[in-house]
């Protein structure tokens, strides 16, 4: 859930103009990339690369958006992180802070 929530927290950011979404796309990238390297992940070139976390923030969307935009179907972890940001927002607060560590 941590890993969804920094993609989450990308679209959010996206949606309120804080940052275009190539350059959230490729932050998002990159920062689950450092995240998995940190933890001493062995990754390659595909692993959390930008074509899927842009296809992950897609399916994102549409649940956000009640499928006006976006990508579905809703993926059960998509749905799950977007049941957290609504309703328990310290507890994503909390997993926003942790995948960042």
């Amino acid at each position: 859930m941590e890993e969804a929530a920094v993609i989450l927290q990308g679209l959010l950011d996206v949606r309120a103009g804080i940052i275009s979404r190539t350059d959230a796309i490729a932050y998002v990238s990159e920062e689950l990339r450092a995240r998995a390297v940190r933890r001493q992940y062995d990754i390659g070139e595909k692993f959390r690369n930008k074509n899927g976390i842009s296809w992950q923030m897609a399916h994102l969307e549409f649940g956000l958006t009640d499928g006006e935009k976006g990508i579905g179907p809703v993926h059960k972890w998509q749905e799950k992180i977007l049941d957290i940001y609504h309703n328990e927002p310290e507890t994503y607060k909390k997993l926003l802070n942790s995948a960042r560590k």
